[in-house]
């Protein structure tokens, strides 16, 4: 009996997984579509190089016409309800800081944010951690009892 052979050489499966990985990876980025900049030292943080005025909402082309380029963009979710964040930073007026922070491309005045940037609230997190490591107990357990009494 003879086995069948896949579809695909293997050079070309190997290549087919590591394009696939390589767009997973670059699909994992909180960087705004508009913005071309630099990472910082600090996370979520770009250094403003450019920015496409096409693709900024009516609020954040406003602002860009009024105040100019902002220094920094950081990215943070909202505590309440985890949408996505945006503060334009300026650092151009000495020590002082000004912020102008976009939900949904719509400038806010006031809103709480978090610096983490899962989608998901930590206690969402914390219940999954405690399902997986469950799940893995569960399955390692009678595993272990199987074996044992062999």
């Amino acid at each position: 009996m003879q086995l069948r052979k896949s579809g695909f050489p293997r050079g070309v499966r190997q290549g087919i997984v590591v394009v696939l990985m390589v767009l997973a990876v670059g699909g994992c980025t909180y960087k705004p579509g508009y913005l071309k900049g630099v990472n910082t030292e600090v996370p979520q943080r770009w250094k403003v190089e450019t920015i496409a005025p096409a693709r900024l909402s009516a609020d954040q082309r406003t602002t860009l016409e009024d105040r100019g380029p902002p220094t920094y963009v950081r990215f943070f979710r909202e505590v309440e309800t985890r949408n996505p964040v945006y503060a334009w930073i300026y650092t151009d007026t000495g020590e002082a800081v000004d912020v102008v922070w976009f939900v949904d491309g719509k400038r806010v005045e006031n809103i709480a944010v978090d610096s983490d940037p899962s989608a998901f609230s930590s206690t969402t997190r914390r219940r999954a951690r405690y399902a997986i490591l469950g799940g893995t107990g569960a399955a390692i357990l009678p595993t272990v009892l199987l074996l044992a009494n062999r």
